[in-house]
């Protein structure tokens, strides 16, 4: 498992066997991470530019339905 990038408290983008998974925190009075599993055309935006991951975080915070069926529980994190 590589971490790709991350942002302390605010998201971990991880590669894990050729996929991608993005944790996110909601924020707010009650913490929640939600992990999800990324779709090929979102791996190739992040590949291209970090960046992009903040995005991603934006848009899922925004519209839950963007990552429908996608949700991973537990979520994925690198071992320590």
């Amino acid at each position: 498992m590589n971490v790709i990038c991350e942002k302390p408290y605010q998201y971990l983008l991880v590669e894990s066997e050729g996929e991608y998974f993005l944790t996110f925190f909601t924020g707010g009075p009650v913490e929640i991470d939600i992990c999800v599993r990324l779709t090929d055309s979102e791996i190739k935006e992040v590949d291209e530019n970090n960046s992009n991951v903040e995005k991603l975080v934006k848009l899922f915070k925004n519209n839950r339905s963007s990552f429908e069926g996608r949700r991973v529980i537990p979520s994925v994190l690198p071992e320590n």
